[in-house]
């Protein structure tokens, strides 16, 4: 078994000891969570599942790295530790995802990142990570609420028209910019599409009656608020692009969905989750 200096086992290669386990309904959970949203940290984890024992919860999650392979600790996540005291990061490994198909306990994801290992720290995973934390955030309130239900992407997609649920990628929504104020160096109608970091919806039960209202969520970390160039990204054209979106309904005929909000977080942002739906 690799230990460190101090005699501790490596946080950071998996080390088995031998150790039996038997796998419990919270050690499902876990699974699903990770399948649910790819990335999620300890204390994530635990505002999730709310453990009697945050210290034997974290330990239950370090034995099944170790012990039994079935989540990972990304390597990305290891290089852009300070200290030994930052939260380790947690996704679902290949074999986890196995047990979860054999069982037939596949959940539906709340994000569509892909799979693919994010070989180094870069924007690209400090992004995702934007995208997981407010997604669950929104998530969790939204369940603490009565008369209130979360609805992850999958949900909707599967509700989607065929052409959606068959494209490449699913989210990317074809919009239409047309010259304007915030974009001023634009001259003519320019055609593109918008593809949101994330995709959500809030169920209401509204005197015995369900309504719903739909979000698209976009999580910016370094993108300026304008450019020279409308063909560059900013915020100021992806706000440009929701307005025209939205004007046009096109998401009703693109995603199924009958309303349609920007949510847009930046990095340090103080906005309240309130403000979300």
């Amino acid at each position: 078994m690799a230990l460190d200096q101090l005699g501790r086992r490596s946080r950071f290669a998996r080390s088995p000891s031998g150790k039996r386990m038997q796998l419990t309904d919270r050690d499902l959970g876990i699974l699903r969570w990770l399948h649910r949203y790819r990335f999620l940290t300890a204390p994530q984890l635990v505002a999730i599942l709310r453990p009697r024992s945050h210290k034997r919860f974290v330990e239950r999650l370090g034995d099944l790295f170790h012990e039994t392979g079935l989540i990972n600790r990304p390597e990305v996540r290891w290089r852009g530790l300070d200290a030994h005291c930052q939260p380790l990061c947690y996704e679902l490994s290949t074999l986890g995802l196995r047990l979860l198909e054999y069982r037939d306990d596949i959940p539906e994801r709340a994000v569509t990142l892909s799979r693919r290992a994010f070989r180094r720290r870069h924007l690209q995973f400090d992004h995702a990570t934007l995208v997981i934390d407010t997604l669950l955030k929104i998530e969790l309130a939204t369940n603490g609420a009565p008369g209130q239900r979360f609805v992850p992407v999958d949900e909707i997609l599967t509700r989607a028209p065929p052409s959606t649920r068959t494209a490449r990628n699913p989210l990317a929504v074809p919009v239409t910019l047309s010259p304007c104020e915030a974009l001023p160096d634009l001259k003519r109608p320019w055609h593109t599409h918008i593809i949101p970091d994330a995709l959500y919806g809030i169920e209401y039960e509204i005197d015995g009656e369900k309504r719903y209202r739909f979000w698209a969520l976009e999580c910016e970390n370094t993108t300026p608020e304008r450019r020279s160039s409308a063909r560059h990204s900013s915020i100021a054209r992806k706000r440009a692009a929701y307005e025209a979106l939205i004007a046009s309904r096109a998401y009703r005929d693109h995603w199924g969905i009958p309303n349609l909000k920007l949510n847009l977080v930046c990095r340090g942002s103080t906005s309240r989750l309130d403000d979300r739906w």
